[in-house]
């Protein structure tokens, strides 16, 4: 459907339309009281003529008052008043025709029954261009509502993402602090690997991403994170190797794994972990984490920002049916689980 005109251009437009409709159907009017064609022709460009102002009338001017205002008793006056004058000039275009012809000019004053099916037909015209217009204007204002809800849509999904990556750049610049802190040689090697991370979340962050460069923003992560720790990490992965053609929106499980890494108690207790898992279960591509808690979050929930956002996208790009987000808190663990319908 195309761009709808503002409320101001339309009455314009309307405006000229109606003098240029009026204008033909004017010539044609007169064109069958002065043309030598024949009678039916004649008669049949009276028709024409009454008929275009009579649909042209009612869908311009007299839906219009049925739309924009509360009182319906103007708009059928004005409905009736332009059915008699149709009738009215249809019957003086006829009876200008057939005088011409030799016919009886007064036909329509012996055959009631004939000025009733007339006066009929043309309320059923007027009618029908009215509901027209109407369901016109519902199409369009249908049209309209649904394009404000995709902008809003849109606006709203652009300013979670604008939210989520300071959060992740948050973090990251953190962990490259700490190095720096340490005066540690992993500090450029850090990094580069922040270079790869904001260039997936910059550039490469569009629509929707393939699943193996999610992992592999993933993997660049938790190498960012491991270089803070002369230790082992004990970050486990479990990833199944996926097709391409398989892709998400772009940033569901990192935030994931930054609140696993940031509640499970690594670097501060010695049984910490996290545990990322990927795999597919029929046409569901279910990514799970479990982390542990650390002692000093155990009376804290074990969620934030980042969970919160995942919600919300989650809810705005699919269907409830296409995708599953589940949490659970034990007494030491934290499970996450998304699954997301791959079609």
């Amino acid at each position: 459907m195309g761009k709808l005109l503002p409320k101001g251009q339309n009455r314009f437009f309307y405006t000229h339309s109606m003098i240029e409709v009026m204008t033909v159907a004017a010539v044609l009017y007169g064109l069958a009281l002065i043309s030598s064609f024949s009678l039916h022709v004649q008669k049949l460009l009276v028709l024409v003529a009454v008929n275009v102002m009579l649909l042209y009338l009612s869908y311009s001017f007299i839906a219009q008052l049925f739309v924009d205002r509360k009182n319906r008793v103007t708009p059928i006056v004005w409905l009736v008043v332009a059915v008699i004058v149709t009738v009215g000039l249809r019957v003086a275009g006829n009876q200008v025709v057939m005088s011409r012809f030799g016919a009886s000019p007064m036909y329509l004053m012996s055959e009631p029954l004939r000025a009733a099916l007339m006066l009929l037909g043309e309320t059923l015209l007027g009618v029908f261009a009215i509901l027209l217009r109407i369901g016109v204007n519902s199409i369009r204002n249908r049209y309209r509502l649904e394009e404000l809800e995709k902008l809003q849509l849109t606006t709203e999904l652009q300013f979670l993402k604008a939210q989520m990556s300071p959060h992740f750049l948050f973090n990251s610049i953190n962990n490259i602090y700490s190095l720096v802190l340490l005066k540690s040689d992993n500090a450029p090697e850090a990094l580069m690997k922040l270079s790869d991370l904001l260039r997936y979340s910059l550039y490469e962050c569009h629509d929707k991403v393939a699943v193996s460069q999610e992992i592999d923003a993933i993997k660049s992560y938790i190498e960012l994170f491991r270089l803070k720790f002369e230790e082992p990490v004990p970050i486990e992965m479990d990833f199944e190797e996926l097709p391409v053609k398989y892709k998400i929106e772009p940033l569901l499980f990192i935030p994931l794994l930054e609140n696993a890494l940031k509640y499970s108690g690594i670097g501060v207790n010695s049984g910490a972990f996290v545990q990322l898992r990927l795999v597919m279960e029929n046409d569901m591509l279910v990514f799970s984490v479990k982390n542990s808690i650390g002692d000093i979050d155990k009376n804290q929930s074990a969620s934030g920002i980042g969970l919160e956002n995942i919600r919300k996208r989650l809810a705005n790009i699919y269907d409830r049916a296409d995708y599953e987000f589940d949490t659970r808190h034990e007494e030491t663990s934290f499970f996450v689980t998304l699954k997301i319908r791959m079609r």
